[in-house]
């Protein structure tokens, strides 16, 4: 339907896409629907027909940010020498995507690994789905950090080495889309949505809630299907800057920013922020050490910029309710 920018979008319908008359907004006209029920089926590929079919599927990296698959790939050629990842574990961990694809599409990925090791046979080909035991914590589904804990790199080295396309690498949700492609002919139109709940007194309810959802799909069925209490919705999750919204202004499904989506009961209290207390939480539970205190202290220089991977627990942590995301955000930029 689109593409632009090295992004394509694909229409979830049968239909005729147009500009509006303000040259803005894409509208469609559908004249049918799209469905299947797909089963696997064997592929052979080699990097060009991969490419092909990244391209094709409007496959994106859902591990780094505005990255089409294909480009992604095409840094890395037959004859490089570089360590392909395989994490089981996704950017946002909203939902099981290693057990999803170990059952139900076990075969393809079998397969998948295969392709890896063909196609760039001088690569490393480290697969972390046949580690067992190996527990998610937030926030381990971010790649730079993923690297350091895996590799005991320093989180500059590990930024460094995604930069310089020294690693490949592909997260859980990633490679269940990838999959969904190469073996089932499943174009990227679908994504999952996770739901949660929080009651009035901020207890999250986290009994396994997940849609299949079309791309542009209206999100007002979960409104219509939940318990009328939950007035208040965010696409943000906790570790992020939550900006709550009626849940009866939902709009529609963005396959390439929703993932989850948290329901209240009331809208949650916004934080007001008092002097900071010395108590050296943020520090203290800063995954990567990046000493966050020195922004609220107004010591920028001091902050280890180069070690932050923007995973805000910092920011949840801090019991005075300062916003020390906000202030990494500008030190970042």
């Amino acid at each position: 339907m689109l593409s632009h920018n090295g992004t394509k979008v694909l229409a979830p319908v049968n239909g005729v896409a147009t500009l509006t008359p303000d040259q803005k907004f894409f509208q469609i006209k559908q004249d049918g629907s799209w469905s299947t029920n797909a089963e696997y089926k064997f592929q052979t590929y080699d990097l060009g027909s991969m490419l092909q079919a990244f391209d094709d599927g409007a496959l994106a990296s859902l591990d780094l940010v505005n990255t089409p698959l294909k480009d992604y790939f095409s840094k890395f050629n037959s004859n490089s020498t570089f360590t392909l990842i395989l994490s089981p574990f996704s950017r946002y961990q909203h939902l099981d995507f290693e057990e999803m694809t170990l059952t139900s599409m076990k075969e393809a990925f079998r397969s998948f690994v295969d392709l890896l090791k063909t196609v760039f046979p001088k690569a490393e080909v480290k697969n972390f789905f046949e580690i067992q035991n190996l527990q998610f914590e937030h926030p381990m589904g971010i790649p730079e950090y993923f690297l350091h804990k895996q590799f005991q790199w320093d989180v500059l080295k590990s930024k460094k080495m995604l930069n310089s396309n020294e690693v490949l690498y592909l997260g859980a949700e990633t490679i269940y889309h990838l999959l969904r492609k190469l073996y089932f002919g499943e174009p990227f139109t679908k994504r999952h949505l996770a739901v949660f709940l929080v009651d009035r007194k901020g207890r999250m309810d986290l009994e396994p809630r997940q849609y299949f959802l079309t791309n542009g799909q209206s999100l007002a069925f979960i409104p219509a299907n939940m318990d009328k209490r939950y007035k208040i919705a965010s696409f943000d999750t906790v570790f992020e800057a939550i900006q709550p919204m009626d849940v009866q202004s939902l709009g529609y499904f963005n396959i390439y920013e929703h993932y989850s989506i948290t329901l209240y009961e009331k809208l949650p209290i916004s934080r007001k922020e008092f002097s900071c207390i010395d108590c050296m939480e943020c520090n203290q539970y800063c995954p990567t050490q990046a000493n966050p205190i020195q922004l609220i202290k107004g010591k920028k220089e001091e902050f280890e910029k180069d070690k932050c991977v923007s995973c805000g627990i910092c920011s949840v942590y801090c019991p005075a309710g300062i916003d020390i995301r906000k202030r990494i955000e500008e030190v970042l930029v």
